[in-house]
């Protein structure tokens, strides 16, 4: 009998520290995906320019263009981009499950200022969804 009550303590002792391990690896991951959201947000608040065509107020090379998107346009631009690359590493992405993806949608609106000229409307307000995926 005292043999069966230590095996069921064992038990759910161990069963506490492996859930344990668990909850902590899933907080890391949310950490990290919180920190590459808010870096990405951070880094595309300086694309905002007020001279949309000027290399002197607009990053990136060519000027405009994040290095992260991998569609090579400017990173205000009207549609999806891509920028999956921020979130390339451990702890969002771990060998043998499927990768992380990071992308941001841009969608142009007319708030007082014109819009300019398609597909890229620089002088339009903009307002960008991001969208994080990650194996759990």
């Amino acid at each position: 009998m005292a043999t069966m009550i230590a095996a069921m303590t064992t038990t759910a002792v161990f069963s506490v520290i492996l859930s344990s391990f668990v909850s902590d690896a899933k907080a890391d991951k949310r950490d990290a995906a919180a920190m590459a959201l808010k870096r990405a947000q951070e880094t595309l608040k300086s694309y905002v320019s007020s001279q949309p065509g000027d290399s002197t107020y607009v990053p990136g090379s060519p000027a405009g263009h994040w290095a992260a998107d991998s569609g090579a346009v400017w990173a205000l631009r009207e549609g999806s981009h891509d920028v999956s690359s921020m979130v390339a590493s451990p702890p969002l992405t771990v060998a043998g499950q499927t990768a992380a993806s990071l992308t941001y949608t841009v969608v142009s609106y007319n708030c007082g200022f014109g819009i300019g000229s398609a597909p890229n409307y620089e002088t339009a307000c903009k307002r960008v969804v991001f969208l994080l995926t990650y194996p759990d």
